[in-house]
């Protein structure tokens, strides 16, 4: 049995309480400690009494009381603080470095076995999440409070993504939001490109181009190595022309072009839209993209995003290939998306470095504004019963998807954590005389 399971049992008291040591003495558990995710033993700082003594330090758990010496615990000076080694069998005694015999409570039939059971089949079961008929069992505060630490987690994640950004930038603020929003611009599929993109190609020599939005776009479509020396239409050949000059000037290494995706992709999609309508944004907002996090609602952000391709596109997918007419608008549910996934975590991880509650908690209101993203995860969560209605509603069940019940990390989900508890609370109430609660 997974010993996550045996801690799980042990940090949130769900043994029987009335617990007595091999030795048969009487066991109260005071406090059970701080779960240790890192090495050495699994709980510090426990408040434990044995009989009338009380004793502070820390918990060790294991299946078999054996595996003290099978994983080396009696050669590390880090468990000579163990107060209590907790086992499913005790199968040899375990001594101190001093000959004192260890404590032991040995917990095979201190829970219940139907909560080891309703474990397992959470554990092994093919459903979309392990306790997708559960859902509507749950009270929809529990939910939503879960919901409020699920962000959090997201947007610190997203923190942790965006500082070694921010040091390889040289802990340059207008470099590393230009960063960070290319590779959102590219919207997953092409986001490592326009992430190189960006890093080949600094802001600063955009800049330099002043008002001329041609010369901005020679650069990003020559470096996005889509331009062809061999083109029919004027653009793309003026475009070439003028990034031979410019690369020529700055000695720059264009990315390779087989790294973009065209393919199931929607022409309004496709890389060359996309590039278009970032040298249109770059160059609206030249010289003051961070300004932009200075937004004081929604509204003032959109209107920032809110650019088309240049007029060549108005009839164009691709260079050289004529389509029906229509500008190429950056559209609003590509602009939340843009919004949900790179303004709003550079905005926390920038409260986050100047220790800004208030701007933290402006993140948290404008995920609370934005619509909630449409995939086929959101639809799922839907239909287990689970109301979606903003961006922060369904940038928490990804985190949640993704980050526990994908690796059913159940025990550490308050979810699965209401359910277990729930059936504990009935089972322990049946076999052990206990109230029900």
């Amino acid at each position: 049995m997974d010993e996550r399971f045996f801690h799980y049992l042990w940090k949130f008291r769900l043994l029987f309480p009335q617990l007595r040591l091999t030795s048969g003495e009487i066991l109260t558990v005071l406090h059970p400690g701080d779960y240790n995710r890192d090495g050495g033993p699994d709980f510090f700082n426990a408040r434990i009494r044995i009989g009338d003594t009380t004793w502070a330090g820390n918990i060790e758990i294991h299946g078999k009381s054996s595996d003290w010496f099978r994983h080396g615990h009696h050669l590390d000076k880090a468990y000579e603080n163990v107060v209590l080694h907790v086992v499913v069998e005790n199968d040899r005694e375990v001594r101190t470095e001093n000959n004192r015999i260890l404590p032991t409570l040995e917990i095979k039939d201190q829970y219940p076995e139907t909560l080891i059971r309703h474990y397992r089949g959470m554990m092994s079961g093919q459903r979309w999440i392990p306790c997708q008929l559960l859902l509507n069992d749950l009270n929809k505060q529990d939910i939503s409070l879960w919901m409020t630490v699920l962000i959090l987690e997201r947007l610190e994640k997203k923190a942790r993504f965006i500082l070694p950004l921010f040091n390889s930038c040289g802990d340059d603020w207008e470099e590393t939001l230009y960063r960070f929003l290319a590779y959102n611009f590219g919207f997953r599929i092409n986001g490592l490109p326009f992430e190189l993109l960006a890093k080949l190609l600094p802001l600063k020599f955009l800049t330099r181009q002043g008002n001329s939005l041609f010369r901005k776009e020679a650069l990003l479509f020559g470096m996005s190595g889509l331009l062809s020396q061999n083109a029919k239409d004027d653009y793309p050949r003026a475009l070439a022309r003028e990034f031979q000059f410019l690369r020529d000037k700055y000695q720059l290494s264009p990315v390779s072009s087989g790294l973009w995706k065209f393919l199931r992709l929607r022409p309004s999609n496709f890389p060359t839209i996309r590039l278009s309508q970032w040298a249109a944004f770059l160059h609206q907002h030249e010289g003051n993209l961070f300004e932009m996090l200075c937004a004081e609602d929604l509204s003032a952000w959109h209107e920032k995003f809110r650019v088309k391709a240049s007029v060549y596109w108005d009839d164009h997918f691709i260079f050289d290939k004529h389509s029906y007419p229509k500008p190429k608008l950056l559209g609003e549910s590509s602009i939340d998306l843009i919004i949900m996934n790179a303004l709003v975590p550079f905005l926390f991880f920038y409260s986050r470095q100047k220790s800004d509650k208030a701007l933290a908690d402006k993140v948290l209101l404008f995920l609370e504004q934005l619509p909630g993203e449409i995939n086929f995860d959101i639809k799922m969560w839907e239909n287990a019963g689970l109301s979606v209605r903003t961006a922060l509603h369904t940038q928490a069940l990804i985190q949640l998807k993704r980050n526990y019940c994908d690796v059913k990390r159940c025990l550490e989900c308050r979810i699965g954590h209401k359910i277990l508890k729930a059936n504990w609370y009935e089972k322990s109430s049946n076999d052990k005389g206990l109230p029900v609660i």
